[in-house]
């Protein structure tokens, strides 16, 4: 209730003061409010809002990479013979246009990645038609075995 009295004080204040305004003799059309403004200093520029960002020009001894990292010498010492390991020989290529490599051997298993059709594995295990595979990274999973085809030769993995 006191709300109500509130605004509706509030209101009756707004136009007994517009009235009294009126009665006074003043009038604010547009034309009125039109001269107001046009002759109000207004400090005007011609400058435009740029968003495009200004970054500082880098000389070119800025960028030398080498001025700036210390370089120590090592003194030089006879390395070890590098064992040179074959190349592993895949046995199997993905058979399909895609495969699901999941993390254990049954379809309801996560799925850890995906190969391509024709990429190169490793066959190392078999579960129930399943089979665990090692692809040409390093990483390994399993994949349903009718989704393989055998590789044909080692000349054939090279090319």
């Amino acid at each position: 209730m006191a709300r109500a009295l509130r605004s509706f004080a509030l209101f009756s204040a707004v136009i007994l003061g517009c009235g009294a305004l009126t009665v006074a003799g003043l009038s604010f059309t547009a034309e009125t409010v039109a001269k107001v403004a046009a002759s109000s200093p207004v400090k005007t520029t011609n400058r435009k809002p740029s968003y495009v960002a200004r970054l500082p020009v880098a000389k070119a001894d800025d960028l030398n990479v080498a001025k700036s990292v210390p370089v120590t010498p090592v003194a030089l010492t006879e390395p070890a013979p590098l064992a040179v390991s074959p190349a592993p020989a895949f046995t199997h290529t993905v058979a399909v246009e895609a495969v699901r490599v999941r993390s254990g051997p049954k379809k309801t298993n996560p799925q850890v990645f995906t190969l391509k059709g024709g990429s190169w594995v490793n066959v190392t295990d078999t579960v129930r038609g399943w089979v665990l595979i090692t692809d040409e990274t390093g990483r390994s999973g399993w994949v349903y075995g009718s989704l393989l085809r055998p590789a044909r030769s080692a000349v054939a993995q090279i090319q």
